[in-house]
C-alpha cells in the first residue's frame, strides 16, 4: 500500500502543471510527510526505515526540486556537474587544457589545446571550437559567453586563446562559481554538435585561492580537465525542467 501511495504521488507531480495553482508541490510535499506518520503510526505501523525507501527518496527529492525555482535548480544541477568533474576516473571524450587566474579584478582564463576529440565529422574529424561560459547566470548577470576560434579538421586542436572577464573577487568567491567550457563540433550546413564539456571551480584558481597569490602567475601549471557527456538523459532536474513549458528559462536550458 505504501508503495501505492508514493507511486499515486508520483503521478500527481508528472501530470499536467498548466493549470496547477501556487503552492501545489508544497501541500504535495506536506502530504508526504503525513503519509509517513500515518504509516509510521507512532512506531506501530511501518518502520522508518522501511517507509524511507528507496521510492521514497527518488519521490522526496523530485517533490523538492518541483519546489525549487528555475535559476536555483539549474545551479543545483551545474554544482553536480562539478562534482562529477572532480570525481572522473576514465578519459571517453578527450581531455580540455585550460589555465585561469584571477588579477586586478579580471578572470583570465586561458584555452590552451584539446587532445583526443571525439570525432563527429563523417571524414573522421572534427572541427573544434570552446565556448567558454562562467556560472551561475544569477552571479554573473553581465558577463556574455566567449567562444575560440574553429579548428579545422583536427581530433587535437591547439587553440591558445585568452580570455578576460570584467569581474569582483566577491564574485568569484560566491557558492558554487565555476568556469563551464564547452568543446562544440562546427557545423556549416546543420546545428553544431556537442563534443563535450568540462568544469573548473573558481574557488580553487590563483588570486581567488588562499594559496595563490599574484606572485605566483608566473609560470602556472595548466589544467587537465576531462570532457564529459551528461549520460543520464532522465535527469530528475531537466524531467523538472521539461514540465517547465511556460518558462521560457526552463525550456531554454533543456535544449541546450
Amino acid at each position: 500500500v505504501w508503495d501505492v501511495c508514493l507511486l499515486q504521488l508520483g503521478h500527481q507531480m508528472d501530470g499536467s502543471v498548466g493549470d496547477r495553482m501556487p503552492g501545489f508541490y508544497d501541500r504535495l510535499y506536506d502530504a508526504l510527510d503525513l503519509l509517513v506518520d500515518f504509516f509510521h503510526a507512532e512506531g506501530k505501523g511501518l518502520t522508518l526505515e522501511a517507509l524511507k525507501s528507496e521510492n521514497y527518496r527518488a519521490v522526496e527529492q523530485r517533490l523538492q526540486y518541483h519546489k525549487t525555482e528555475t535559476e536555483q535548480l539549474i545551479t543545483i544541477y551545474y554544482t553536480e556537474r562539478l562534482f562529477k568533474q572532480l570525481a572522473v576516473e576514465s578519459i571517453e571524450y578527450g581531455v580540455l587544457s585550460v589555465r585561469a587566474y584571477f588579477h586586478h579584478d579580471s578572470l583570465c582564463v586561458e584555452v590552451l589545446n584539446a587532445r583526443d576529440v571525439i570525432p563527429l565529422d563523417p571524414n573522421g574529424f572534427s572541427d573544434p571550437f570552446v565556448i567558454v561560459e562562467l556560472l551561475p547566470k544569477t552571479v554573473f548577470p553581465h558577463c556574455t559567453e566567449q567562444e575560440t576560434k574553429v579548428q579545422k579538421r583536427t581530433l587535437n586542436p591547439l587553440f591558445d586563446e585568452c580570455f578576460e572577464f570584467s569581474v569582483t573577487l566577491d564574485q568569484c568567491k560566491s557558492e558554487a562559481a565555476m568556469i563551464c567550457f564547452t568543446v562544440m563540433d562546427h557545423d556549416v550546413l546543420t546545428a553544431n554538435d556537442f563534443a563535450g564539456e568540462a568544469f573548473l571551480s573558481l574557488s580553487s584558481i590563483p588570486g581567488i585561492s588562499s594559496q595563490s597569490s599574484a606572485e605566483n602567475f608566473h609560470g602556472l601549471k595548466h589544467v587537465e580537465l576531462p570532457l564529459m557527456h551528461q549520460k543520464d538523459k532522465n535527469h530528475p532536474i531537466l524531467k523538472t525542467l521539461e514540465t517547465r513549458t511556460w518558462d521560457k528559462l526552463a525550456q531554454d536550458f533543456v535544449k541546450k
